[in-house]
């Protein structure tokens, strides 16, 4: 986890707090509203230290996260303890809207991973891939929800992505299978799945904005 420094006003005083460059809750840019919940002197093996603990109220999504934080320098702390743990992306807002249900499993598969269990990510990923892709089927092409679900997702990258945008998801199913299945196929890191997801996250939201741009675009 990334951070970065904050400086807050304490019992007359400003000290430095180190807290998550993006908020564990959301995924945003990181600049909270902190408040110490407590400051004492505690004895750690050898030595006493002071400890801070503080919540941090995120403005972008109205959650709160919390450290704890230990002297380094005069007026300086670094954070020892953060939570939640995990921090998550934050994809676009076309997203959300379409597929709330991927953003849920993308969430929980990136959870997975940054606490070290890539067999599960790997498994989630290729989840919420379907997902995605069903749920752009099903508000922007002709085929009804009974015709949708019953794509294996292979079927329904090739029915309704083309191009270097359709090797982008081939590649994401390919490599989620090296998960779910019993045989791996493939030499490849966790990263590198998820790298080409997001490429095609990048590709259905440009997808989006041009069915549904923000202004009319019809000729008067």
């Amino acid at each position: 986890m990334d951070f970065i420094n904050q400086q807050v006003y304490n019992n007359g005083s400003y000290i430095n707090l180190q807290i998550p460059k993006f908020c564990p809750q959301c995924g945003a840019v990181n600049n909270p509203e902190t408040i110490i919940l407590s400051k004492q002197n505690i004895k750690t093996s050898d030595k006493n230290e002071l400890v801070i603990s503080a919540s941090h109220h995120c403005n972008a999504c109205n959650k709160s996260h919390f450290t704890i934080q230990v002297e380094s320098t005069g007026g300086s702390y670094l954070a020892k303890s953060v939570y939640p743990e995990t921090q998550p992306s934050l994809l676009p807002e076309e997203i959300y809207e379409l597929s709330p249900r991927f953003v849920k499993i993308y969430g929980d598969s990136e959870a997975a991973e940054q606490r070290g269990a890539t067999e599960l990510a790997g498994t989630g990923y290729r989840s919420a891939l379907e997902i995605l892709i069903k749920d752009y089927a099903l508000k922007y092409s002709e085929d009804g929800k009974d015709t949708i679900s019953k794509l294996n997702l292979a079927n329904a990258i090739g029915k309704y992505f083309k191009g270097e945008f359709f090797s982008a998801a081939e590649v994401v199913r390919l490599l989620g299978n090296d998960y779910t299945h019993w045989e791996k196929k493939y030499d490849f890191k966790l990263e590198q799945l998820k790298a080409y997801l997001n490429v095609f996250i990048d590709h259905v939201k440009v997808q989006i904005m041009l069915k549904e741009p923000i202004v009319s675009t019809k000729k008067n």
